[in-house]
């Protein structure tokens, strides 16, 4: 029931959306240390498993996004974010959608704040274990998608990311038939071509395609 009212007012915020009542009740509900995102999530996901089941192919692209909660100075457990942002937290999502771009659901989630006292210390962080580091949020992600994979046997599934993943970690997990990795590269690796490093085996490689992409106009949505 709660889920059904707020997806009628999907850009409301809760006491707008909802009658005394109901908030009340959604208050309690995500007050109660028994549901969690996994538990909240997790019909989701099966719903979505079962979209990708009717495709060959299913591409799920994943990328982190940063909210600035500044704005409710009250808000409590929330942490540091980019530039001014210092009251907000992060998401990392990962996005199911067919070849064409046809949204099939959600794969996976991921929140965290990061502590006052990370900041400033991003030189040390480079020096930790990538499982203490905020880039496992990659690793995770290609272990997820090689979890679900069994749900989805027939499928292809293609799991994407920006420059961001582009981690040498990542590359070297074991690799599941059936699962691919996308990755916009950002690092002039090493490869096993006769160029010997990235860049170069590119530049010297004919074109697969080309696409023209018209820039999209600016809309000020309404607050």
């Amino acid at each position: 029931m709660l889920a059904r009212k707020i997806s009628q007012a999907p850009h409301c915020s809760f006491p707008q959306a909802l009658d005394a009542a109901t908030l009340k009740a959604a208050y309690r509900f995500f007050d109660n240390p028994k549901v969690d995102l996994k538990g909240v999530l997790a019909p989701h996901i099966g719903q979505t498993l079962e979209r990708i089941r009717q495709l060959p192919v299913v591409l799920v692209p994943q990328d982190t996004s940063e909210f600035n909660l500044t704005h409710l100075p009250a808000t409590e457990g929330l942490g540091l974010g980019t530039g001014g942002n210092r009251h907000g937290f992060m998401i990392h999502s990962q996005l199911a959608v067919s070849p064409e771009g046809l949204p099939l659901g959600v794969l996976g989630m991921k929140t965290w704040v990061r502590p006052a006292e990370a900041s400033g210390k991003k030189a040390k962080r480079k020096k930790l274990p990538i499982a203490d580091k905020e880039s496992v949020k990659w690793l995770e992600g290609h272990e997820q998608l090689v979890a679900l994979k069994a749900h989805c046997k027939d499928t292809h599934i293609v799991g994407i990311s920006d420059r961001e993943g582009d981690i040498y970690d990542v590359f070297m997990v074991q690799r599941l038939e059936g699962v691919d990795w996308l990755v916009r590269a950002t690092w002039n690796r090493r490869v096993e071509h006769e160029e010997q490093y990235l860049w170069q085996t590119v530049m010297v490689r004919a074109p697969l395609d080309d696409r023209i992409v018209a820039p999209c106009a600016q809309k000020r949505l309404p607050r």
